[in-house]
Formats: C-alpha cells, structure tokens, sequence
C-alpha cells in the first residue's frame, strides 16, 4: 500500500524549489485540513535556541522543528479502502523537514515489516535516488528502518516508523556536503510517538 510514500514524494517534489529541483506530479482534491497544536519550546540548552515543539494532537506526535510546519491531508479511495495521509513540512534556507503518516481502512491487513520496506523503496525510486545505507532499529519500542538516500546534489535521511497500524515517516533532505549533523540528530531525536 505504501501511501505515505506518494505523498511524500509531491511534497519533495513542491519542496525541491529550495534545491532548485522541480517535479510536476498530479494530487488530489484536499478534505479540510487538520487543526494541530503547538507549544513552543522552551529550553535553556543553546542548540535548540529558535526551534518549537510541534505537536499533533491528531498525530499523536511531537517533534523539535525550525518552525511552525504547513499541514497537507489528503483522502484517497482505494482498492483496499480508503487512507487518509497527514503530512507537515518545513523548508529553511538549505533543508526540508517532513513528517508525515497514514491511517489505513482498518479493514485492510498488511505486514508491518513489508510496509516499512516498501516505504523505503517507494521513497526512493519516487525522488529518483539511489540507496545508501539502511538499517533496522527498535526506537522507543517501535520498529524502524533507517536510511539514507542521494540525488546528485542531495542527501535524504530517513526513518520510518511502524507505531500500531500507522506507519510515520521523519525525512530531512539537505545538499550533499552540507549536513549538519547537530540539527539532524535534533530532528530525528527530537521525535516521539505515543499510543494515546
């Protein structure tokens, strides 16, 4: 099924403007969008010094981001039934941030470690990059892949979630030879899930 994938992809391809990439993909009509909730974050700790907390309530998430994200949400019918794909994203001067997850018809039944495989060659092919690296993690008791993907002038870091029947997908997307690994592990990191 892999939607959060196809998402993804449309929103790099809107975000790519910052890397001067551009992809032209067809999207469908928008349900009204989701309400999140912020909290800024309040932090003596200087690395953190100008990022919020995001919270999606809906989302059942909360992450450390430059700044307030926009929200894309889409529904979709199907041969499975319909899905409902929540993306947030943030663009500064040289990265993008996504975030995004999928709530799946609760009558379809899937493999979680296939979906979160599928997510990462999807992702891939979708952004038309070659894998680098990638690798299975437990992160706060949930099971992960790790990867890394590279356009010719672009580094894709990625970690997909399977948290119950939602897989999330974290990606920071900056130019190659300009990681900055601080601001990356703040991302990553940063991000928390929880059941209820």
């Amino acid at each position: 099924m892999s939607r959060l994938v196809a998402i993804l992809f449309i929103t790099l391809g809107l975000s790519a403007a910052v890397a001067a990439q551009e992809h032209t993909p067809r999207r469908p009509t928008n349900p009204p969008p989701t309400t999140p909730t912020t909290t800024p974050r309040t932090t003596s700790d200087p690395k953190d010094a100008g990022w919020i907390r995001f919270t999606s309530e809906i989302g059942r998430f909360s992450v450390l981001m430059p700044e307030m994200p926009t929200d894309k949400t889409e529904t979709t019918q199907s041969e499975h039934g319909p899905y409902t794909t929540h993306l947030f994203i943030v663009r500064d001067t040289q990265n993008v941030y996504l975030i995004g997850w999928v709530d799946y018809d609760p009558s379809f039944n899937f493999n979680k470690q296939s979906e979160l495989a599928a997510n990462r060659d999807n992702f891939v092919k979708g952004i038309k990059a070659t894998l680098v690296s990638t690798r299975p993690l437990t992160i706060d008791g949930y099971q992960a892949l790790e990867f890394v993907a590279e356009t010719s002038d672009r580094i894709f870091k990625s970690r997909v979630y399977m948290v119950g029947r939602r897989p999330y997908q974290i990606v920071i997307g900056y130019p190659k030879d300009q990681e900055d690994e601080l601001t990356t592990n703040r991302f990553f990191n940063s991000f928390k899930v929880k059941l209820n």
